[in-house]
Parts: C-alpha cells; sequence; structure tokens
C-alpha cells in the first residue's frame, strides 16, 4: 500500500512539474531606444488581446510579467512605427530599436498649385485633416473649421435650414476668403460633403498665396477631396439622426407679466406727460379681473396666456448620411461618395435638404502617364414659407417683419384665433396686423431648387531620361443652376387684434392691393471654365534641392438669370405662370461673362534641409480694367525663406528636439473683387427716374437713362502688401508643438467713390471710382498642441490638447474726412467698422440732475440716459459729442480648444470656440445713429411683448435702482426717443466661450465584429453649440447680426450615429 502511495505521490510531482514548464509565465525586461541609441521614456509595452502593459521609465527601461507562449508584445509610441515581437515562452530578455514613423516626418500638406513637406515650407500655412471634421454634427464646412485653424475668423449669424453657413475671414480681412476644391476655384465649400475632404488648407501670408494673383489678397482656403487606396474595395456607412432647438435665446413675459409691466408703464408715461402725479391717481390699462383670465388660460372667454415663443420654435429633426466606397489596385484606384443632409427647422414649414455624389478616379494607364478624373454633384431644395424668416427675404420680410420678429412681438394674453380668425398686433403708428401663425401655415411657400455639377481631369507625364521634369495640364468644368419658385397666398386679410380695451379687425394693405394669390418664378445659370497648363521640375544634387514651377491658367465665367411674375392666380392649387396675370414689369433678366487670365511661377531652393528659400511671381490679367493700358494686366511676386535650425551639426545633441525654424515672407497680391465690371467705361443704365423737357416747351414725362460715372482709365488693381514673421517647433517625438506668427498686411489702392451732387453742368461730377482707401492690419497667430499616453488598466490612454489663437487689429490709414454722425464709421486712425456713439452716464435719478445736465431734444425723465456733454457747450450734439468708443462688431481676437482621448475602444473630443476684443450693440446699431427700433433696448417697443431681462431691470416707481431705461409704452410718451441713440450705454463686451461641438463614441473590438462580418463599428452621441458663456443679457447670442431685429437663431443639435465599415 504504501508502494502505492509512493508511486502515486511521484507521478502527481512530476505531471505538476510539466504543467509548470507548460504555463509558465515569465518576465520580460529590457530597454528600448531610438535609431540614434538614445533611450526612450514613456513607450507602451502591451500583450496584444489583454490589459497586461507597462511603459518604459526616463532611461527607457521596461519589465512586463506574465507572458504566456504564444502572445504576442507590442511596443508603440507617438512618433515612431509599431513594433511587435512573438514569446516563444522562453524569452527573458528583449532590448529594442524603434524607427521614426516616416509618415509624421515627411507630413505633406497641400499648397497653391502641389504639395509641400511640412518640414521643408517658408510660408503661413494652417492644415487640418478631413477626420477632424467629423468630430462635430455641423451641417457644413465652414461651421466645422472654427476654432480648428489659426489665423480664419468664424462668425454664424443664422441658423436657418440652408442658410447657417458660417462667414470666414483670415486675418482681420474686410473680405471673405477664396476657395480652391481639388486645384480649382470655387465659390462655395459649403455644400461639400465632410466625409468627402481629405484635407483643408489655409494659406495665410502673402507668399503661400501669391500663386494664385488676384484672389489671393484675402487667403485662399484649399480643400482636398479624398482619393482611393489600393486594397480591397472598402465600405464605410455613416448615419446620424438628432434635434435642433434654439441655443441661445431670451425668456418673454408671459401674459400676468406682461400686464403688470405694461401698467406701469402706462403709469410712467402718463406721470411723464404730466397727466397724473402719483401711482396712486392711474387707472390700470388692464383689471385686475382679466388678469385673472389670463391666468386661468380659456380662450373662450377672449383671454389667454399663450407662449408663442415655443408655439412657433419648436424642435427640428437632422439626419445625415454618407456612403463611400474606395479601392484599387497598384495601378488604378478609386473613390465614390454618396451622401444625403435633411434638416427640418424648429419652425415649421422651414427644411433643406442636400444630396451629394462625388467620385475620384486614379489611373497609371501607361508608362510616364497618369491621369486622374473627379466629377462631383450637389443637389438641393430648400423650402420656407411665402412670408419667411428675414434670412434671404426683402422688403417686409427682412428681419422687421419676419416671423422670429413677429414671434416675440405678439401679445401673450391673444388666443391663437379669435372668433375663428387669428389673433395678431399691430405696430404703433401702423395699420399692419403682424401674426406669425398664418404666415407660416397660410403664406405660400418659397422654394429654392439648387444644381452644381462639377468635373475635373488631369493629365500628367513624367519626361523620361530628365529626372524630376513632370508636364501637366488639367481642366475643370462647373455648371450650376438655381430654380426659385415663390408662391404668396393672402394670410393677413382678417386678424383680430385687442386694441384700446375691445377687439377690431384688421386687413393688411400690403394684400389689398388686387394681387390675391401671387406667383414669381425666377432661374439662373452659371458655367465656369478653367484650364491650366504647366511643367515641374523638382531634383536634388547633393546636398540641394531644386523645384522650378512654372503653370499657365485661364478662367472664363459665363451667367444669366430670368424672372417672371403673375398676380390673381384663381387657386393656390395651380401654381402656374399661365393661369394668373401679368402685372407691370413682369419679366426681368440678366447676364454677365467674365475672363481671367495669369501665368505663374514658383522656384524652391534649399540646401542640406537647412536654408531654404521659395520666390513666387504671378502675372494676371483681368476684363474689369482698361485693356491696351498697363492698368489690366498685374505682377505680384513674393519670397521667403527659412532656417531650420534643429538640422545644424551642432544641434545634434539636442534629441528631445525635433524641428525648429524660423520663417520670414514679403508679397505683393491685387484684388479685383471690390470692382464691377467695366468701370473704366462711361455707361448707362435703365432709371426709374423721369425726364421733364420744360425748355423745350413740353411737360412730357419720359423714361430715362442714368449716366453711371466718369470713366477712369487708370482704374487698377487693389493692391495688399504682406509681411510674415513666424517660427515652427515640435519636441518629444511630435508631443509637444508650436507655430506662432507675426504679420502686417497694408492694403492700399482701394476703390474709393467720389462724387458730388451737381451734374457738369453746373460745376460738378457724376460718382467715379479711383483708386485711393488704404487701412493696414496687424496681429498675431498662434497653434499649440500637445499629446500623449499613459497606461490605465492596462491600456493605452492616449490625449492630446490643442489651442488656436489668431489676434488682427485693423486701423484706416485713408479715407476720405467726410461729415459723418453713423454710429459706425470709417475713419482714419480707427478700426475698419469702429463705433462712434454717445458716452453715456448712466440714468438720471433726479429732476436737480436733469436740471443741471445738457440733453438731446425733448427734456428727459427720470430714468432715462444721461448723456455726456463732451465739447462742454451745453447741448448734446450729433457731431461735437460723439466719439470713438469701443470696437468692431466682428472679434479682434478668435481662439479654440480642442480635447481629445481615446482609451479601450472610447473616444472623446470637444471643441471650445471663443472671440474677445469686440462690442455687441444691443441696439443692432443702424448706420442712422437712432438704432431704437429694436425690442432688445426698448420696453413694449412698437407695442411688442419684451424680454424679461429688459423689463425686470427697468426704472421705474417700483423700481429706482433700475439700470435699463425707464418703462414705457412709446419712445415719444414723454420719453423723447433718445434712450434708443447709438450710445456706450448699449454696448457689451462680447467676450464669449462656446461649448461649440462635443463627441463622445465608442468602437467595438475587433474580435467582436469579425464575427459578424464587419471590419469596424462605431456608435456616437454628439453635440453642437452645447452652451456659452458671456456677459451679454439672457439669450443674446454674441455672434448674432450687426442688427439684431428678428433672425432665425443659431441651433443646438443633439445627435447620436454610427459608423459601418465593411
Amino acid at each position: 500500500m504504501k508502494a502505492i502511495y509512493k508511486n502515486l505521490l511521484v507521478a502527481l510531482i512530476f505531471l505538476f512539474g510539466m504543467a509548470a514548464s507548460v504555463y509558465a509565465q515569465p518576465t520580460i525586461s529590457g530597454k528600448v531606444v531610438d535609431a540614434q541609441g538614445q533611450p526612450l521614456p514613456g513607450v507602451a509595452v502591451m500583450v496584444v488581446g489583454t490589459t497586461n502593459g507597462t511603459l518604459t521609465d526616463d532611461a527607457g527601461n521596461y519589465s512586463i510579467s506574465g507572458v504566456k507562449n504564444g502572445q504576442v508584445v507590442l511596443f508603440t509610441s507617438l512618433g515612431f512605427m509599431d513594433q511587435t515581437f512573438d514569446c516563444d515562452g522562453t524569452l527573458s530578455n528583449l532590448d529594442v530599436t524603434m524607427s521614426e514613423d516616416a509618415n509624421l516626418l515627411e507630413e505633406t500638406i497641400v499648397v497653391g498649385y502641389g504639395v509641400q513637406k511640412k518640414s521643408s515650407m517658408t510660408s503661413a500655412v494652417s492644415a487640418m485633416k478631413g477626420d477632424e471634421l467629423l468630430k462635430a454634427p455641423a451641417t457644413n464646412v465652414s461651421q466645422l473649421i472654427a476654432g480648428k485653424l489659426s489665423g480664419v475668423s468664424s462668425v454664424q449669424e443664422s441658423g436657418e435650414p440652408g442658410l447657417d453657413q458660417a462667414s470666414l475671414r483670415i486675418r482681420g480681412s474686410q473680405y471673405g476668403a477664396k476657395y480652391v476644391v481639388d486645384g480649382f476655384p470655387v465659390d462655395n465649400i459649403n455644400d461639400i460633403d465632410p466625409y468627402d475632404i481629405e484635407s483643408i488648407s489655409v494659406l495665410k501670408d502673402g507668399a503661400s498665396a501669391a500663386v494664385y494673383g488676384l484672389q489671393a489678397a484675402n487667403g485662399i482656403i484649399i480643400v482636398t477631396t479624398k482619393k482611393g487606396a489600393a486594397g480591397k474595395p472598402k465600405i464605410t456607412y455613416n448615419a446620424t439622426f438628432g434635434a435642433s432647438m434654439n441655443a441661445n435665446f431670451p425668456e418673454f413675459m408671459d401674459g400676468p407679466q406682461f400686464a403688470y409691466y405694461y401698467n406701469v408703464a402706462d403709469m410712467m408715461d402718463a406721470m411723464a406727460r404730466g397727466d397724473i402725479t402719483s401711482p396712486e391717481e392711474y387707472t390700470p390699462y388692464f383689471t385686475s379681473e382679466q388678469v385673472k383670465l389670463m391666468t386661468n388660460g380659456d380662450p373662450t372667454d377672449g383671454w389667454d396666456n399663450v407662449n408663442y415663443i415655443d408655439k412657433v420654435f419648436k424642435t427640428g429633426f437632422t439626419q445625415k448620411h454618407n456612403v463611400t466606397v474606395s479601392g484599387g489596385n497598384e495601378t488604378s484606384k478609386y473613390f465614390a461618395s454618396f451622401g444625403y443632409l435633411g434638416q427640418e427647422g424648429n419652425i415649421d414649414n422651414f427644411s433643406y435638404d442636400r444630396y451629394n455624389v462625388r467620385t475620384n478616379v486614379e489611373s497609371e494607364f501607361a508608362k510616364y502617364f497618369k491621369f486622374t478624373m473627379g466629377l462631383s454633384g450637389v443637389f438641393s431644395n430648400r423650402q420656407t414659407p411665402g412670408f419667411s424668416s428675414g434670412g434671404s427675404d426683402t422688403g417686409y420680410e427682412a428681419g422687421w417683419l419676419s416671423i422670429p420678429k413677429m414671434t416675440i412681438m405678439m401679445h401673450p394674453y391673444l388666443p391663437e384665433k379669435y372668433e375663428g380668425n387669428y389673433t395678431g398686433v399691430v405696430p404703433n403708428n401702423l395699420a399692419v396686423a403682424n401674426s406669425p401663425l398664418p404666415a407660416i401655415y397660410d403664406s405660400g411657400y418659397k422654394k429654392t431648387r439648387g444644381i452644381d455639377v462639377t468635373a475635373n481631369a488631369t493629365l500628367t507625364f513624367d519626361v523620361p531620361h530628365v529626372k524630376g521634369l513632370q508636364l501637366k495640364v488639367s481642366g475643370a468644368f462647373d455648371y450650376g443652376a438655381t430654380m426659385n419658385k415663390n408662391l404668396d397666398t393672402p394670410f393677413l386679410n382678417k386678424i383680430m387684434v385687442y386694441k384700446n380695451g375691445g377687439w377690431s379687425e384688421y386687413g393688411d394693405p400690403r394684400q389689398n392691393e388686387g394681387t390675391g394669390v401671387s406667383l414669381g418664378e425666377g432661374t439662373s445659370y452659371y458655367q465656369r471654365m478653367t484650364g491650366q497648363a504647366g511643367a515641374t521640375y523638382s531634383n536634388t544634387f547633393g546636398k540641394h534641392f531644386v523645384e522650378i514651377l512654372a503653370l499657365a491658367e485661364l478662367n472664363d465665367y459665363k451667367s444669366n438669370a430670368h424672372s417672371a411674375y403673375a398676380k390673381l392666380l384663381p387657386f393656390a392649387e395651380l401654381p402656374e405662370l399661365s393661369f394668373g396675370q401679368p402685372t407691370d414689369g413682369p419679366i426681368s433678366g440678366w447676364s454677365d461673362a467674365w475672363r481671367s487670365a495669369g501665368y505663374v511661377f514658383r522656384a524652391r531652393y534649399n540646401w542640406d534641409e537647412r536654408y531654404l528659400a521659395e520666390f513666387t511671381g504671378r502675372y494676371d490679367g483681368s476684363y474689369k480694367f482698361a485693356g491696351m493700358r498697363t492698368t489690366r494686366w498685374g505682377f505680384f511676386p513674393s519670397a521667403s525663406a527659412a532656417w531650420n535650425i534643429s538640422r545644424e551639426p551642432w544641434m545634434s545633441g539636442a534629441t528631445f528636439l525635433d524641428d525648429l525654424k524660423i520663417r520670414g515672407s514679403v508679397a505683393l497680391l491685387g484684388n479685383d473683387l471690390p470692382t464691377s465690371a467695366y468701370m473704366f467705361l462711361k455707361t448707362f443704365a435703365p432709371s426709374s427716374d423721369v425726364i421733364y423737357k420744360p425748355y423745350m416747351g413740353n411737360t412730357t414725362v419720359n423714361p430715362s437713362y442714368s449716366d453711371r460715372g466718369v470713366p477712369n482709365l487708370d482704374l487698377t488693381w487693389e493692391k495688399k502688401l504682406s509681411y510674415n514673421v513666424g517660427f515652427d517647433f515640435s519636441m518629444w517625438n511630435g508631443k509637444l508643438a508650436m507655430e506662432v506668427d507675426a504679420f502686417y498686411n497694408y492694403v492700399f489702392d482701394m476703390l474709393t467713390y467720389q462724387g458730388s451732387g451737381f451734374p457738369p453742368s453746373m460745376g460738378g461730377y457724376f460718382m467715379s471710382v479711383i483708386n485711393k482707401n488704404a487701412y493696414d492690419v496687424k496681429g498675431i497667430d498662434v497653434m499649440i498642441s500637445h499629446k500623449n499616453h499613459f497606461m490605465l488598466g492596462g491600456k493605452p490612454f492616449q490625449y492630446g490638447v490643442s489651442a488656436t489663437i489668431t489676434y488682427a487689429k485693423s486701423r484706416w490709414l485713408i479715407y476720405p474726412d467726410e461729415p459723418n454722425t453713423d454710429a459706425i464709421r470709417k475713419v482714419v486712425g480707427t478700426s475698419l467698422d469702429a463705433f462712434y456713439v454717445w458716452v453715456a452716464d448712466g440714468l438720471f435719478r433726479s429732476e436737480e440732475e436733469i436740471d443741471n445736465s445738457a440733453w438731446y431734444g425733448n427734456r428727459p425723465n427720470i430714468g432715462d440716459i444721461k448723456y455726456v456733454d463732451l465739447n462742454g457747450d451745453g447741448l448734446i450734439n450729433e457731431v461735437g459729442d460723439k466719439a470713438r468708443i469701443g470696437r468692431s462688431n466682428r472679434p479682434q481676437l478668435t481662439y479654440g480648444l480642442n480635447l481629445d482621448f481615446a482609451w479601450n475602444g472610447i473616444d472623446f473630443n470637444a471643441q471650445f470656440t471663443g472671440g474677445s476684443l469686440f462690442d455687441i450693440s444691443l441696439t443692432g446699431t443702424y448706420y442712422n445713429g437712432n438704432d431704437d427700433n429694436t425690442i432688445w433696448t426698448q420696453t413694449f417697443k412698437e407695442g411688442a411683448n419684451s424680454p424679461l431681462f429688459l423689463v425686470e431691470n427697468a426704472y421705474s416707481v417700483y423700481n429706482p435702482d433700475g439700470t435699463f431705461p425707464r418703462l414705457t409704452l412709446s419712445n415719444t410718451g414723454g420719453h423723447g426717443g433718445d434712450n434708443g441713440l447709438a450710445s456706450t450705454f448699449w454696448l457689451r463686451d462680447g467676450t464669449y466661450v462656446r461649448l461649440k461641438s462635443a463627441q463622445l463614441g465608442y468602437t467595438f473590438p475587433r474580435k467582436w465584429t469579425e464575427k459578424i462580418k464587419v471590419e469596424a463599428l462605431r456608435f456616437f452621441v454628439e453635440g453642437q453649440n452645447l452652451f456659452t458663456i458671456d456677459g451679454l443679457p439672457e439669450g443674446i447670442d454674441p455672434e448674432s447680426p450687426g442688427v439684431n431685429n428678428g433672425y432665425y437663431p443659431q441651433q443646438r443639435l443633439l445627435m447620436g450615429g454610427i459608423t459601418l465599415t465593411f
């Protein structure tokens, strides 16, 4: 028996020994260095498919235990190629040499007519990859750029579907940037599907943009779309769905609040007029019984408590879909994309649909030859009510009677309908009834259908036996059409209005002119053809690198449009012009054509990647200037140089330094954008004026043509002299990087209009245009980024932080010194659009203070604004007492902050944007000095509702410490109308920070998705315009239009989506 136990014990010991040998989990240690043998700290060492991992220490040493036989150890670090090693169970020491990532070292950036390595660039260019655009739910490209690229200022004023693009300006330019897509000029980039974009480059300084000559003065934004890659077909589907709502909107009074503050305002006006002397003498306009009926909210008794803001501004719906297919082999590659964007506005009957199609094909069809071709199409439909938003309308519908404006004017105590008819509001002194609900549902429609089709092709030939010489010919054709159909149906013919204590029926005189149902249709077309032919030679001779580009470009553009109008259609169900009756001048049309030509030369040189230089010249001609003279053609040169200090031999010991380069450039650019065609000729145009001939004994009225001005054969380009100095540096294999540029731009020979009110026969002259005005812009732009990783739970936690800052301050150097009382002026020594306003000194608090002060117009009352008599003449004057106070209404300082992290399949991104050094006028300053014409500053303006922040903080006998001017029902009710004058009282610092977008996603592990034959699967949630921090009154958007008088608010988007790759 003992022998049996003994044998069994020996067998168990043998089996355990075998198991220990099989499942041994040795510790692996070693050192990680770079190609020069320098230790690399922070390298992630991981066992693939597990949570087992560690990081190298400051000396590059590491130790990782528990590595099983057959497992794979991965070494990864930013700026280096990943390396993997198989573990056979006996490996205990492993030293690793990491190779630098060639893609990082040779990062290329798209520039004008080519690409350049970032390390060899001598000019100022900001760039980003297209994937960065997909981290936000924005509906167009201009929104996505905000805060991501230094040197670019972005302001979005509207949230209306299809009209929610942002205005992009580069380095304080007075005009918007020019766009280039895949090497060819275009007018708009907002219709490009973001999923189609490979990269975006911004040419900020003159040297980088000079190759575009006449288009370059305001900076260039280059968009490059995606191309195919060799490999099996790859299919990716992206879908997002979500809701939209107002991002920033003030709270308005409800019914009982309206009644209370209305009574107080009416009482204050009565006291100001002297009708009463104390509150006890006042008889309320709204009785307590009526207020009870409002509180009950029963519309059958004629009183209600309706939140018209909620009735009109609801929750919209947005969806985006995109499918891409790419693939190819070593000689042929393809990329195809189909996208859809659908926006249902948060106001009913506002919608926008856009369909995108794009294909890009590359083929090396023969030795030395390469052919590329791109086709794209954009098809869009935008619809609004017939009486719409103010965003694209004119006349009555532009702002002051837009649907948003009518909404905030509505009295909340009014029921939606009374005696079966819509209720409305009649503004003071007008016989016009306003109501947003019939405007939304019964006013007809405006439909705009757009088509844009673009084709481009390029053929390159690498000349044999001449290394580095390439010939290229390319062309693009762009065709676009816009079709408008506007059906207007009478919708305000019978509106019930409660006024002067009773109900009245109002008919809108605008719709009692016998027009009935009316229809307008219009179509516009354009086509642009661009041709390019050139040669590039690049070669390296020892340490010398040389590249030469010579290219010719021709642009040809034609457009035409026509429209027709008819009235008295028998019914709206047959919206065709032939059913209506024509009106006076029912048909109109126009056409245009222009052409430009340019010759480009660029030479680049560097020695040993240390000393770099570039010279560019473009000889441009424009049809806008006189031929047979030197004014039609212009030569625009640039020069830039850089010193790559990090490549110097004496810097070899600074192994932590990846790149350190200083740059400088100077350029002369041209701009014909502000110039209309044929200004150098004596032109005439049909005039609405008439001519009488009493000197001929004839009083007959005759149609006329007006003289458009004295010809100026010397009229020529607006010019811009651009200077730039900057430096780039990065260290620790890209973990920390910075780009800093300082710039000075001098713009001169600007197109300046001068004229006289007297004809030449009386010693005057008609309007003419000369080259005269000048301004300058100086500033800096900065980009700084940091990225790294560390181990968290055995998995690498990767994070990145980047920030952009752009400061651009402008001032007029030459501008006509003419008498001017406008609130926003152009004056030598001030910013381009500086505020010139009266200086406010708070509010009058006593009659004694009024007696001892100067005032403007009628005698003020307690609670009115007190203005400072700057010139001490005892009066408040239009000219003598206005001063330059405040800054432009566009930020001089813009900034952005981008946060990223990724861990174990989870990824997160947040984008903050903001602006400073600008002012917001709560009055929404017009150019007439007096802008008390918005509801944001005067209580019950035009009888309308008012924001709570205004009435709650307005001065009254019950609120003697109020910070806003006195409660009033009228700008003349003992008020003088003077509180609305442009003054410092209404200026607010516009500084703001906005969480522009945020996205949180999860990518499922590959081992899971492989089971369902899916290469990658990711879910995400995202939002846009999530919150804003500013010092403005509640609900005022810092990006709102300069005239804040009824606009479609910016939208907050909350969305979710999925990405599938097969």
